[in-house]
């Protein structure tokens, strides 16, 4: 076959060519740009593969099949398929050999011509750069000439401006030199106001001379201009000392003079200004400190108040001498005030030190109170206009702010407000006044009293202990003894004793807002806790008493304590907010009075429960009647029995007055504790009976519902016609609840005994847990008066559907009894 012939058999003496290889992205292009490949051009060509599929039989060398052109007819000839193939590719072979050719002649004749036009293209680049040389040659040698040129008028430039600057500071040394000498012979002729605007242009012409301190003639101009300020300085204070009536000199031409001086001082600079006022300040508070100094009678914290008397005289005083003679922008009236407070502080104490073991709180008190004032007073004249002042402007706050001076204040303080257009204006207008002082006097001289107010949180101490002890003294403690009494609904003592507490917080407030009024406000707390003791000792009877006999009276007074303990209750959270709104903010936080308000709504709960006690008691001797009813001996029913309408009238006569007393929501309370301990009362007495036949069972059925209808209408005998059924819906819950009990009793009591224990499960309600249930049957089946052997048997129908911890059995030492066992397992 042909394809078992090698390439080596059919290129006879022929030597393997060096296949070449191609990168695959050339591989891959090749083929996206020729469609329809050559198998020759494939780079995967095997001519052996080639040949067999050309090839594939010895046959296929000579014959080929063909269709002819009619007909569609199949034939077969003879043909040399192979010299054909052959053929074919030798013209293939000859055809490329003359494109090869045909393509060598073309590049040939391209190459010559692109070698041309690099040739023209060098030439043309040496030109252009030979023409830049050149150009470049031209500019340096025109660069050259014109700083030749430019070279004689730089020199005469730079000379000019030499002679510029030296010329200006020859006329500034000379201005200042003159300046200078004018200074000097000024101050010689107290001609200060000349003397003050030329302070301000020696300086300025000092500035020029900035970089020539070195040179000797300035270095001498600033010694002569230092040695004059501190003679100007000297001559002036010293001309302040001299201040006077002078027959020399008239009184206007000295104040204008030290007017003047004023300006002077303020020219010379801040240490100037500054000595001067320390000098006029402790010249005028000399005779201050020999009046009240500490050793002083006048020193006393009784005569507090003098000493910010002589000050505001002093103010006046100063108004009168000074005012025309500082300027305004000084605020001397401010320095002066806040260097007398600072020195009485210290003065006071001096005092309360020496006074600590001795000292009176009343005058310490009184004095801290006037200070607080005079400090306000202060603040408003001179203090920022920005400050909340409020202390002393809305006397609604802490009560303070309604003195004849803060009146004063206030009014005059409202009228600049009118006058400016409005407070915004005013507020606005006083910031960028710079003639407006602008100091703190807040707390300046009254943190001095702070240590020693620890008496003060005593004293309110003692006052809340008397004013106690006073109202239990004068309270009418016994209610509804005559009309007017009557009338009221809680007692006036926790009332005297919130009014107390409020204008003492005012005052203290105003005192301070620190840890004293945190302090006192523990003694509120205190105070409260007493007045719920104080309460609380006036219920009648022992909480331990299940029941306690009360009188009208009594139970009056109980109702007055309830109203009065919820009303302190309701009222306490304002107190404790009002304190928060005052106090510190790092003691807000702490401020609780919650244990206070537990304490007296429990307080609330313990008086009315005391009235429902005294219900119960008068209840349970009516009851005492119903067990000495002989139940047992009974032969039919009747209507409801006796002591069901003494119950009637016994709640229909003492409930509403009492329900009358109570709040809203401590009526319904009432109400429920009532149903809570008035029915399982009842249900307790219908054990205490001897015996009950099936006839005393039914009527006991028919007063059980009689009871039950009289309960639900205990909310109404209030007489409210708003009480709506969505609120008594609670109770009317509560009452079916207990009567439900006595109802599965009462009607298990009148069932047949067969069918006793079956009845009993289904009437006893599902709340009623597993013991109470067998305590309830045991003694169900005492009162039946059933014999021993009926009694065994419906004991063993019971314990077979319970529990064995539930199980109850006879006594054998009683006869008849019955007992409730707790088994535990076998046992």
């Amino acid at each position: 076959a042909a394809a078992a012939k090698g390439p080596d058999e059919m290129l006879e003496g022929g030597k393997e060519e060096e296949k070449p290889v191609f990168s695959p992205a050339l591989e891959k292009t090749v083929k996206e740009v020729v469609e329809n490949l050559d198998p020759l051009d494939s780079p995967d060509f095997d001519p052996v593969a080639y040949i067999n599929e050309m090839f594939p039989n010895e046959r296929s060398l000579t014959y080929a099949k063909h269709e002819s052109d009619t007909g569609g007819a199949k034939k077969r000839r003879p043909h040399q398929r192979l010299e054909m193939r052959l053929a074919g590719i030798k013209r293939d072979m000859v055809q490329i050999s003359d494109d090869i050719s045909k393509s060598i002649r073309q590049h040939s004749c391209q190459r010559m011509q692109t070698k041309q036009a690099v040739d023209d293209a060098k030439n043309s680049i040496q030109s252009l750069f030979d023409k830049i040389k050149a150009i470049k040659e031209k500019a340096e040698k025109s660069e050259r000439m014109v700083q030749e040129i430019c070279r004689d008028i730089k020199s005469l430039d730079y000379a000019k401006t030499h002679l510029t600057t030296t010329i200006s500071a020859l006329m500034k040394l000379h201005m200042l030199v003159q300046a200078v000498d004018m200074l000097v012979y000024m101050s010689e002729k107290k001609q200060y106001k000349e003397v003050a605007n030329r302070l301000g242009a020696v300086d300025m012409l000092f500035l020029d001379f900035k970089d020539y301190s070195h040179i000797p003639k300035i270095q001498e101009l600033k010694r002569t201009m230092a040695k004059e300020r501190s003679k100007l300085q000297s001559q002036i204070i010293g001309e302040f000392h001299t201040y006077g009536p002078n027959p020399s000199v008239g009184l206007d031409d000295m104040v204008a003079m030290l007017r003047e001086g004023c300006l002077v001082i303020q020219a010379l600079g801040q240490k100037a200004k500054d000595d001067l006022l320390i000098w006029f300040s402790r010249a005028k508070l000399g005779p201050y400190t020999g009046l009240f100094g500490p050793s002083k009678p006048a020193a006393e914290l009784r005569q507090t108040d003098r000493r910010y008397a002589w000050l505001r005289r002093t103010l006046r005083e100063y108004d009168e001498q000074f005012g025309s003679i500082y300027p305004k922008s000084w605020g001397v009236p401010a320095v002066l005030s806040r260097d007398f407070c600072l020195l009485t502080k210290d003065h006071l104490r001096t005092v309360l030190k020496n006074q600590a073991q001795t000292l009176d709180i009343n005058a310490l008190v009184a004095a801290l109170q006037k200070t607080i004032k005079f400090e306000q007073e202060l603040q408003m004249r001179f203090g920022n206009v920005n400050d909340d002042v409020k202390s002393n402007v809305d006397a609604s706050k802490g009560g303070t702010g309604m003195d004849a001076n803060s009146i004063k204040m206030r009014y005059k303080r409202e009228q600049e407000e009118k006058a400016a257009g409005g407070k915004a204006a005013y507020l606005a207008q006083q910031a960028a006044n710079p003639q407006r002082p602008k100091m703190d006097f807040k707390k300046i001289i009254s943190s001095v009293f702070y240590p020693y107010l620890g008496q003060y949180v005593q004293l309110e101490r003692e006052n809340i202990a008397k004013l106690l002890a006073q109202l239990e003294k004068e309270e009418k403690w016994a209610g509804g003894n005559n009309e007017e009494e009557e009338g009221r609904r809680c007692y006036s003592c926790s009332e005297k004793v919130f009014i107390y507490i409020k204008k003492s917080l005012q005052r203290c407030s105003s005192l301070t807002t620190g840890a004293v009024l945190f302090e006192i406000a523990g003694e509120y707390r205190q105070g409260l806790k007493d007045l719920a003791a104080l309460l609380r000792n006036h219920i009648p009877g022992k909480k331990s008493e299940s029941q306690i006999q009360l009188s009208h009276s009594e139970n009056v007074t109980c109702c007055l304590i309830a109203n009065t303990a919820e009303e302190c209750k309701d009222t306490i959270p304002g107190i404790e907010e009002a304190i928060k709104s005052v106090v510190d903010s790092k003691y807000s936080e702490q401020v609780d009075f919650g244990d206070e308000q537990t304490l007296f709504a429990a307080l609330v709960n313990n008086a009315v429960e005391t009235v429902v006690r005294g219900f119960t008691f008068r209840l349970g001797r009516i009851l005492t009647m119903m067990n000495k009813i002989p139940w047992d001996k009974m032969e039919s029913t009747g209507d409801q029995s006796e002591y069901v309408n003494q119950i009637n009238s016994m709640l229909s006569q003492y409930i509403p007055p009492v329900s009358k007393l109570l709040s809203d929501a401590y009526h319904l309370f009432f109400c429920n504790q009532l149903a809570k301990a008035c029915i399982p009362l009842y249900e307790e007495h219908i054990f205490k009976c001897k015996r009950i036949n099936e006839y005393g069972a039914q009527q006991l059925a028919l007063d059980s519902q009689t009871i039950k209808a009289i309960f639900l209408s205990i909310p109404k005998l209030r007489g409210d016609k708003k009480l709506s059924e969505r609120r008594t819906r609670a109770f009317n819950r509560i009452v079916e609840r207990e009567i439900k009990r006595v109802t599965a009793i009462v009607k298990t009591l009148a069932s047949p005994t067969d069918c006793l224990i079956a009845r009993f499960q289904t009437l006893m309600p599902k709340t009623t847990d597993s013991s109470s249930a067998s305590e309830i049957l045991t003694k169900v089946l005492y009162l039946k008066g059933l014999n021993k052997k009926e009694m065994q048997a419906l004991v063993d129908s019971y314990n077979a559907s319970v529990e064995a911890k539930d199980q109850i059995q006879l006594d054998s030492r009683s006869d008849g009894g019955l007992k409730r066992l707790f088994k535990f397992g076998s046992s």
